[in-house]
């Protein structure tokens, strides 16, 4: 037995002995030029570089499969909110995204904002389509719609309700206006309330409707035609409603009445106050030019607390921050309210009114109705009738003077309960010119109107748009400054020490 145990003994011995010195031989074979500097070295560089592309490939299939990459950008471009979490989560159908590009001219930013809806729900599909290669989607989606199709445009479809919507350039930008230079210039990034609010659109199954009065010389279709395209847009049918000719307003959720030079008949009347009844809203838009002398129409008007003054309202000279150039052009004033203190926070309250006409101001008749002051003139605004004779918009004895109300909303409860909106503007310019769509903020004034106006059923949703170009560094941000200038240096002198040593002790 003692003889067994030394043999093994002596075998362990031997091996470890041999072990030890393959090691050796190993290591110091692994210091040799040869080794340090060529198989090695090639052999744990191409380990990285296996381990690399095995985890690049790990990592996008996380985000292919989770949406795990998180947006580091300034602006967080690609983030999307909770409405629109809620939206992609309730989506009713299926939903195609294409982004059309040309000659391998594609917008990747775009890209990846459009993949992040790809995985927020699996019913959305994004598809990049070269329109060079596909011609025929031109034609399948081209429709009615204003809005043409060229390269980087987003077309959001659903096949489910038959229903599309095509985003441009100018769908995904936002305007601010610059104080210094007197300029409306870009200022944010609009993708994620531009695709969210499609995607409500095309799966919507009945969009809210407008109904525009005619048969009363009205303002027509073509002569609002920035308003009704702007309104399609943002996701609302426009349809024109002839009560004369059998027109109804059972299908219309909101009548706008655009400057009426005849008087709703009895049968009319009756059949406005009985959509209001039921929970319609009305839309009013007049000029200084439209009469005074409607009885119907304006004891329509009056049941919301709003009587027109004739004439039109000039602005005081003294009160130089309420008209631009001349006095007739007025830059009114936002009262605060509920439907006014988003703009007024955002500074976006800057409209044009070129000719306006003014309104009594609205009071408390009876316990039904509320109504109060959207806009108003400055202090010593007046207003000229030009019935009266006056050959000047100078201010004369007689004539109208202190602050007017411009635009009027109220509401008013009826018996059933229900509750129909009125908001009253005396000015039709600020709607139907196209300088005020590219100069003032009227587009987002319209949306925060109609989101008044029919509350439950606006498709236009509150998503802030990101910075579309980083902050400047301000005069408190000198400290960051001056630990990264003094770092530079530092870190060199770190790494040459680390070089520089264990030279010294050879």
């Amino acid at each position: 037995m003692k003889k067994l145990f030394a043999k093994l003994g002596g075998a362990c011995r031997s091996l470890y002995t041999g072990a030890g010195k393959g090691l050796r031989r190993a290591f110091n074979a692994s210091r040799t030029p040869k080794w340090r500097h060529g198989s090695l070295g090639m052999a744990v560089l191409a380990a990285l570089i296996v381990a690399g592309v095995f985890i690049n490939i790990a990592v996008q299939s996380l985000e292919d499969t989770y949406g795990w990459r998180r947006d580091f950008s300034f602006n967080g471009y690609t983030v999307t909110g909770e409405q629109t979490q809620a939206v992609v989560d309730s989506l009713p159908a299926e939903v195609e995204i294409f982004l059309l590009y040309q000659s391998g001219d594609m917008d990747s930013q775009l890209y990846e904002v459009l993949m992040r809806y790809h995985r927020l729900s699996d019913k959305i599909t994004v598809t990049p389509m070269d329109i060079a290669k596909n011609p025929g989607l031109l034609t399948r989606f081209q429709g009615e719609l204003t809005q043409t199709l060229e390269t980087d445009s987003v077309i959001v479809n659903c096949d489910a309700t038959q229903r599309y919507k095509i985003l441009n350039y100018e769908d995904f930008v936002t305007q601010g206006y610059n104080i210094e230079q007197g300029t409306f210039e870009i200022a944010g990034l609009a993708y994620e309330k531009s695709v969210t609010e499609a995607l409500v659109y095309v799966t919507q199954a009945q969009l809210p409707t407008i109904g525009v009065l005619q048969g009363h010389g009205e303002l027509t279709l073509d002569a609002m035609q920035n308003l009704t395209d702007f309104l399609r847009r943002n996701n609302y049918e426009v349809t024109t409603v002839d009560l004369l000719v059998s027109g109804s307003l059972s299908e219309v959720d909101m009548l706008l009445i655009a400057g009426p030079q005849k008087d709703l008949t009895t049968q009319e009347l009756e059949a406005v106050q009985s959509f209001a009844q039921e929970g319609g809203s009305l839309f009013v838009i007049r000029n200084y030019t439209d009469p005074v002398t409607l009885p119907n129409y304006m004891s329509l008007l009056k049941n919301y607390g709003v009587t027109p003054i004739p004439g039109v309202v000039v602005a005081g000279e003294e009160d130089s921050g309420s008209y631009y150039g001349e006095r007739i052009y007025l830059l009114p004033y936002f009262t605060q309210m509920e439907m006014t203190q988003p703009l007024i926070a955002a500074s976006m309250d800057v409209l044009l009114l070129a000719g306006a006409s003014a309104f009594e101001t609205p009071a408390q008749t009876d316990n039904a109705l509320s109504a109060a002051t959207v806009l108003k003139t400055g202090a010593n605004a007046y207003v000229k009738n030009p019935e009266n004779g006056a050959d000047s918009i100078d201010f004369e004895e007689g004539d109208r003077k202190g602050e007017l109300t411009l635009a009027i909303l109220s509401g008013r409860m009826h018996a059933g309960g229900t509750v129909s909106r009125m908001f009253a503007i005396g000015n039709s310019t600020v709607f139907t010119d196209e300088y005020m769509y590219q100069r003032t903020f009227n587009e987002e004034f319209i949306l925060q109107v109609m989101g008044e106006l029919m509350p439950q059923k606006s498709v236009s949703l509150d998503i802030i748009a990101k910075s579309a170009f980083h902050p400047g560094m301000r005069a408190g941000s000198q400290t960051v400054g001056v630990m990264l200038l003094t770092a530079l240096p530092l870190l060199t002198l770190v790494a040459a020490a680390l070089v520089l040593l264990p030279r010294r002790n050879r």
